[in-house]
């Protein structure tokens, strides 16, 4: 390997470094990426990731294979649908068509059945669109697990900054009342903060992720600012470790931490506080055992850190009470689509209705009583999912969530004394509360919040530090070996000892 060859590769990771890190700003910044001219632009950026992803991969395969299985099969499955069809096949073996074979027939003539093939998505258009959403995240993916552990903990200083902006501007809409020029013309829930986004759901999905995330770097400088004070020894030392830059490091995270908590609380979304609570309780599990040893502040340190999250506990009860009693009409009328869109899945499992399909497809199914309009979405992403995708995505969502916990396994059975492992348990944690955020909202429909999840996803499955340093020693050892030490000739003149007599 040439040195030209070498610096063309760190040129072209610093590339996909920037090209990431603008992808991560420019998601939230108009209406979440959830309009048509934002989605195209991300997904023309995606292209662009994945262009420079693959160079990575053409050098050194950077993701495992159960990995490419997943991304394969979320990006094969929309194509797949798309396949045409013979007309009969279509209405008399694949569920659910019949009704609309019949409807065809009526409204156009038998001829005009017989003589075009249909896809097996009901509306083609709409699932090119999907297949074409899918690209941004999948691309975020693909480049977070093409980049060194240094460069991703750059980035979540971006994203952690990014989710504090959207916490601070969501905190100024709620004081500033609903006809506040900081709603940037957001008509919807105007009684909330919803930072960029159109949604307060979606703001707190967006938060809920970052939490874990302050919590983790502030957990990790603690750790490592009260280690450094242990080994000079005395309580006096361990007080002035709150002086020096870790210290102030340490009170920036918690300041972080508590600006989004703030705005998780002010979304007054009841799954995003309900949530916020949970990762605070699963935060305090996964590092208590880190600021508990003895190498820090011992049990001093457990008993403060339990204290200060139970209180935190105590003071969100009531009001997520609150707020639950607000928002108990619109979780009845969301009871009414989940039985709606069950229904749906019945009738068209094991093949899906199509990729982009829930909204027209959920008409038929609509409950008579139900008063709360159009429904374009089923407020739980896993069974829309199962409605557009059928079998084939059930058995994604399986392999998905096992191949999660199973990364928990590495994870947690790897080496916490960097940050990077730190982040890595964070990441996991917001992905988790996400997941279960999807349960009662289409948080995974949004793109910028699609996209914060596979950046999650990219770091949490980032291989541990010792097998990322053992890379990095191998290619340096390749390219030392392709470059053999010249060793410089000495000129004539300077041959001869001039002292010598």
């Amino acid at each position: 390997m040439s040195p030209k060859l070498s610096s063309r590769g760190l040129e072209e990771k610093r590339t996909l470094w920037i090209v990431l890190a603008i992808v991560l700003l420019f998601a939230p910044l108009f209406r979440a990426g959830n309009r048509p001219l934002p989605l195209m632009i991300l997904e023309l950026a995606a292209l662009v990731l994945l262009a420079l992803f693959w160079i990575q991969w053409k050098k050194q395969r950077p993701i495992s294979v159960a990995e490419t299985a997943m991304v394969g099969g979320i990006l094969l499955i929309p194509l797949l649908q798309l396949i045409p069809l013979p007309p009969q096949f279509w209405a008399e073996f694949l569920p659910g068509r019949a009704f609309y074979a019949d409807g065809i027939r009526h409204a156009l003539g038998e001829q005009f059945f017989s003589e075009h093939w249909r896809p097996l998505a009901l509306i083609p258009s709409y699932g090119e669109a999907a297949w074409l959403a899918l690209l941004p995240p999948v691309a975020v993916f693909l480049a977070t697990r093409s980049l060194s552990s240094q460069q991703l903990q750059r980035l979540i200083y971006l994203f952690l900054a990014m989710a504090t902006f959207q916490a601070v501007l969501g905190l100024i809409q709620y004081g500033a009342g609903p006809e506040s020029i900081f709603r940037l013309g957001n008509q919807h829930y105007r009684d909330s903060a919803v930072g960029m986004y159109v949604s307060r759901n979606h703001l707190a999905g967006l938060l809920e992720m970052a939490l874990p995330l302050a919590l983790a770097l502030l957990m990790a400088t603690v750790g490592q600012s009260s280690q450094l004070a242990y080994q000079r020894g005395g309580w006096r030392q361990r007080l002035l470790a709150w002086g020096n830059r870790r210290g102030n490091r340490s009170m920036l995270y918690a300041a972080i931490a508590l600006v989004i908590l703030l705005g998780i609380i002010f979304t007054r979304s009841r799954a995003g506080i309900l949530l916020a609570m949970v990762g605070l309780f699963l935060s305090f599990l996964a590092f208590a055992g880190k600021i508990g040893n003895r190498k820090t502040y011992g049990t001093v340190g457990v008993l403060v850190f339990a204290g200060s999250i139970l209180a935190i506990e105590i003071g969100l009860a009531p009001v997520f009470n609150r707020f639950a009693a607000l928002d108990e009409p619109m979780q009845e009328g969301r009871w009414g689509i989940f039985s709606g869109t069950l229904g749906a899945i019945g009738e068209f499992f094991p093949v899906g209705s199509g990729s982009g399909s829930f909204a027209a497809v959920f008409q038929r199914f609509q409950p008579a009583d139900f008063v709360g309009g159009f429904v374009h979405r089923a407020h739980n992403d896993y069974l829309e999912w199962l409605l557009v995708g059928g079998l084939p995505v059930a058995v994604l969502i399986i392999a998905g969530l096992l191949l999660y916990f199973w990364q928990w396994f590495k994870v947690w059975r790897g080496n916490h004394d960097s940050s990077f492992s730190f982040i890595q348990i964070g990441a996991g944690i917001g992905l988790l509360l996400l997941l279960l955020h999807t349960l009662v909202d289409f948080n995974l429909h949004i793109p910028a919040n699609a996209i914060f999840f596979a950046f999650l996803l990219g770091i949490f499955f980032h291989p541990p530090k010792a097998r990322e340093r053992r890379r990095q020693k191998e290619t340096v050892l390749s390219v030392a070996e392709a470059m053999p030490l010249k060793l410089r000739e000495i000129p004539p003149e300077n041959q001869v000892n001039p002292f010598a007599g």
